[in-house]
């Protein structure tokens, strides 16, 4: 059952949602998940990687007795590289890692405006907050902010 309270705070999670969406950040990782999506070799560079890891995966499974195990540990290695050093695909991970960066923010102060004892999962290790100390009184095994 809904209260006008909870429709309020619908109604301001909403907004706050759309200021995200309307937000420098996001719209620069719309636009680089875009790129990441239609750059054709971005596309190609990942069919490969994806091809290779299908034979990481086989050999993982009979570890250093498969035959091909250095060769396929190397080519995985090397492909996962190019994939990952790509402009593009560079370029929108710092994006995405940015975006993340923006939510953990709005998390950790809708969190601490509600009680400094909320213990907030980040899911960012090195996530740390100045203006509220610890959330955590675990020592930080759990992987919350601290």
């Amino acid at each position: 059952m809904f209260t006008v309270e909870t429709i309020n705070i619908l109604d301001q999670s909403d907004e706050l949602s759309a200021c995200i969406k309307d937000s420098f950040i996001y719209q620069e990782y719309k636009e680089a998940k875009y790129k990441l999506e239609t750059n054709l070799e971005v596309k190609i560079l990942r069919q490969k990687f994806d091809q290779i890891k299908s034979h990481y995966d086989d050999c993982l499974r009979f570890g250093r007795y498969h035959p091909d195990y250095n060769k396929v540990m190397k080519e995985t290695r090397q492909q996962k590289r190019a994939y990952e050093m790509h402009p593009v695909v560079s370029d929108f991970k710092i994006k995405e890692a940015e975006l993340q960066n923006l939510l953990d923010e709005v998390i950790s102060i809708v969190s601490y405006s509600v009680s400094n004892n909320v213990k907030v999962d980040t899911g960012n290790p090195f996530f740390t907050s100045e203006s509220h100390g610890s959330g955590c009184s675990t020592g930080g095994s759990c992987g919350c902010s601290s």
